[in-house]
């Protein structure tokens, strides 16, 4: 069976851009078409408008809600999730150094106050190991360590400072949906999360030492974290706690049979995942309630776990100033690790989302729930799956997930007082294991960017070696260094034909592509700035001579494919007109081609060639300029 060759053959007159109308005009200049070009104009928004843009859950809940078709769904989906809640809310209140409860607090508040003003359907709000890593290093620092060097900052307490850092947070991203800037969690890349995360995973691993073994040594934080951990363990090893090292090890043994061999084939028999974490932290309590295990080899255990909802209680102003720094990155982080996660789903799932209004139900979620002993919130990527895996329609599920943990804190959380903290610090290592896997993608990231493999490594090695913070500063700041080095380099090609057709690309590439007679034809790539002008300039330049450096006596003309064009300011247009002037002097008739329509105008308008001639793509500029040369040599012989 033999190939089809597929054929498209066109005949059209050639286009000039000054010959196109514009908006029904015909023929007239720019300046004309630039004034008379109508505006388009928004149409203009209710209050009511305003209010339902605001608060989303008036429209899916209020209004639109299918009681009988998703209610039940969401009910499960929001068990499943309270269920998972409830162990990670106990553990990771470890990593913020605050008391077991507080994670239990924060998945009623911020869950609650996002199910009201947040627009993805399967975000739950609450505890999120990296943010509680990073403020259990504020909440140690200035609870400990910040009162011997500076005694104003003495006498808080961990939750205090906690909550100070919370609302700092919240006021930040407020203050961020103010001015529109939801989507400067972009700098934050999909590679430079990568990195972070997966680094951030060895340094909650490593801090989870202590609780996992036993080992009578102090938790370090701030730089040099996992190194001087590493080196306080060996130098402390003698002092395991071989009880509590038995316990962390069935522990993990068990979740990990269970996820590689046991998961999928138990879940697809029922309605819901089955919720081994919970399970074993069950079994756990019941097991050392019942026994003396824990106080004949001396395990550390939860200890008093306070029941019911915490009071309200405004953080202390005077803490703001000192954890402003630490509170504007933990902002940023939560925002860019919960945003990031929520667009993932909500592509799959096919539902928009909106950026700024994500700020500010995040931002709402910080504010409100720093005044009922929370830390700084985030979407957790266990919940949320768990949320969509077992059809969650909408944030229903989240305020059912909340009312069964109110339940817990008034009635239920007081049984886990025996459970060893060891049990907890193996639940988050099991959890930390498809996180720590991200370095093993380091080798594929590497084959396909250099500069991405980079700013990977540079973040990963500068977490786990210095600090979190630093090293998610030193990782943005390389990651806009190459985008800032990558927009000010140039490429400059020059472009043969297909013959017999109206394709151009590049003669080093294509060996079947042939120069046009009399024509150079060039592809410039980037931007043309303050900062690369002379460089573009002088790359064309060199573009537009023969290989020998000469020029030739015939007449020849230039066309510049600008389709690739990026940017161009005012020093940018200054330098193309100098280029365009001194290839006309020297012989050159000068077209551009496929300029954008965001520089065209511009360029037209600031170009002080005014004999430069414009052409919607690189054919329409050959076919003209070889009609040119025939309408000329038809002259020569008359």
């Amino acid at each position: 069976m033999t190939d089809i060759q597929a054929e498209i053959n066109t005949q059209r007159s050639v286009y000039q851009m000054d010959r196109l109308p514009i908006n029904g005009t015909n023929n007239t200049s720019v300046a004309v078409r630039m004034s008379g070009s109508k505006k388009l104009h928004k149409k203009k928004l209710k209050c009511s408008d305003y209010v339902r843009k605001t608060i989303p859950s008036i429209d899916w809940l209020f209004l639109n809600y299918r009681w009988s078709e998703d209610l039940m769904e969401d009910t499960m989906a929001g068990v499943a999730v309270a269920v998972l809640n409830i162990p990670q809310g106990l553990g990771y209140s470890i990593l913020g150094n605050v008391e077991p409860t507080v994670g239990l607090y924060m998945a009623v508040f911020p869950v609650l106050v996002y199910a009201l003003f947040g627009t993805s359907r399967h975000m739950t709000m609450g505890v999120l190991s990296v943010v509680c890593l990073m403020t259990g290093k504020v909440v140690t620092t200035y609870t400990t360590e910040g009162a011997k060097n500076d005694p104003t900052l003495g006498g808080y307490t961990a939750i205090q400072v906690a909550t100070a850092v919370t609302l700092v947070a919240g006021l930040v991203q407020l203050l961020m949906y103010v001015f529109r800037l939801g989507l400067l969690s972009t700098v934050l890349s999909g590679t430079l999360i990568s990195g972070f995360s997966a680094s951030v995973a060895v340094v909650i691993l490593t801090s989870q030492l202590k609780e996992l073994l036993g080992v009578n040594v102090a938790r370090r934080y701030g730089m040099m974290q996992v190194p001087y951990t590493f080196y306080d363990f060996f130098d402390r090893f003698h002092t395991i706690n071989w009880a509590t090292t038995t316990v962390s090890v069935i522990t993990v043994t068990i979740l990990l049979v269970y996820g590689k061999y046991l998961k999928e084939r138990i879940n697809s028999r029922l309605c819901m995942p089955l919720p081994i974490e919970l399970i074993v932290t069950v079994f756990a309590t019941v097991l050392f309630q019942v026994t003396t295990i824990a106080q004949d080899y001396n395990m550390d255990q939860m200890g008093e776990i306070k029941p019911g909802l915490p009071p309200f209680e405004v953080p202390p102003v005077q803490l703001f100033s000192a954890v402003f720094v630490d509170a504007c990155v933990i902002a940023v982080v939560s925002y860019s690790l919960t945003m990031s996660l929520a667009l993932l789903v909500s592509e799959k799932l096919k539902y928009p989302l909106d950026a700024n209004q994500e700020m500010l139900a995040q931002g709402l979620c910080n504010v409100v729930s720093s005044f009922f002993s929370c830390l700084p919130c985030g979407a957790s990527p266990s919940r949320s799956a768990a949320q969509k895996t077992i059809g969650g329609k909408t944030q229903m599920s989240s305020i059912v997930s909340a009312a069964i943990i109110v339940v817990v804190l008034l009635w239920i959380g007081v049984v886990f007082e025996p459970l060893p903290r060891c049990v907890l610090s193996s639940i988050i290592a099991v959890t930390l294991e498809s996180i720590l896997l991200k370095a093993l993608d380091f080798p594929e990231i590497w084959r396909k960017s250099k500069t991405d493999g980079i700013v990977w490594m540079v973040t990963y090695m500068t977490v786990v070696l210095l600090d979190a913070v630093f090293g998610m500063v030193v990782g943005v700041a390389m990651s806009l260094l190459f985008v800032f080095v990558k927009g000010v380099l140039t490429d400059v090609y020059v472009l043969g034909r297909l013959p017999n057709t109206d394709l151009y690309v590049r003669l080093d590439l294509y060996t079947v592509a042939v120069e046009i007679p009399y024509v150079k034809i060039v592809r410039y790539a980037g931007s043309v700035n303050v900062i690369n002008r002379y460089t573009f300039k002088r790359k064309l330049i060199e573009a537009t001579r023969d290989e020998d450096g000469s020029m030739t006596d015939r007449p020849r003309s230039v066309v510049l494919d600008m389709a690739a064009l990026q940017y161009v300011d005012e020093a940018g247009v200054k330098v193309l007109s100098e280029s365009i002037e001194s290839l006309m002097s020297d012989g050159y008739d000068v077209y551009l081609a496929a300029v954008p329509d965001s520089s065209l105008e511009y360029i037209r308008c600031n170009n002080d060639v005014k004999s430069v001639r414009f052409f919607p793509t690189v054919h329409d500029a050959v076919v003209y300029h070889q009609c040119r040369i025939e309408n000329i040599q038809n002259s020569i012989h008359i």
